[in-house]
């Protein structure tokens, strides 16, 4: 899996992160920037509200169910949500990297997974070095997932987990754990009124229920 590339989708509204294959038959991986987005959110206010006690993921959680519509950039926190002192608070701001980086692993984890477990049949220990173009994120034309196999997401899910650890252990300081994949499934699960018709719409489609994919990755963490 080593050499994969990483590459971001700017499709406006779509939060998603999926492993495909490039026109060459070659691998890669990748997260929309809707996504990205989002996990920067959560992992800010989620990091405010474990320092000061604060229901701000919460209130921003229910700010984006109602506001949020299909195809539109991501809804930002709304003014006043976000107080300056407590955003640039020390203790807040590392609990913020921590929980984004584990956010960020867990996708990626998940996704490398899908190659390594040969659900996409492009990887075969091809690195995938190379330029990537656009040609590369033409997402309909070249995506190779899952094709809405649930099992297969769940096992993606188990390996993704072994790969979040093991990482994380290997790191100076602070050791990832799996609350970052535990976050990002509940902002899913959270918001799941909102998946028929708008942003998740493809990640609800080709991914089990979130609720249903927190018990194993605990029992696999």
């Amino acid at each position: 899996m080593q050499g994969i590339p990483f590459v971001t989708d700017s499709t406006v509204g779509e939060v998603n992160a999926y492993a495909a294959c490039n026109e060459q038959h070659m691998p890669l991986m990748a997260m929309t920037d809707g996504l990205l987005q989002i996990e920067s959110y959560v992992a800010q206010l989620r990091a405010t509200d474990e320092v000061f006690g604060t229901p701000k993921l919460e209130a921003y959680l229910r700010y984006l169910a109602k506001n949020q519509r299909p195809r539109e950039p991501i809804v930002a926190p709304p003014a006043g949500l976000v107080d300056p002192v407590q955003s640039a608070d020390y203790r807040k701001v590392v609990r913020q990297h921590q929980l984004l980086e584990e956010q960020i692993a867990f996708v990626l984890g998940h996704e490398l997974a899908h190659h390594h477990l040969g659900h996409t049949g492009c990887a075969n220990g091809q690195s995938g070095q190379r330029d990537v173009t656009a040609i590369d994120v033409l997402r309909r034309a070249t995506r190779v997932v899952p094709f809405i196999n649930m099992p297969n997401e769940m096992w993606a899910d188990e390996v993704g987990v072994w790969d979040l650890l093991t990482a994380g252990a290997r790191r100076q300081g602070y050791h990832w754990t799996e609350q970052g994949a535990l976050l990002t499934l509940d902002f899913f699960s959270r918001l799941d009124p909102l998946t028929l018709d708008s942003l998740v719409f493809a990640f609800a489609n080709s991914h089990p229920n979130p609720a249903l994919r927190v018990g194993p990755i605990q029992q696999t963490a």
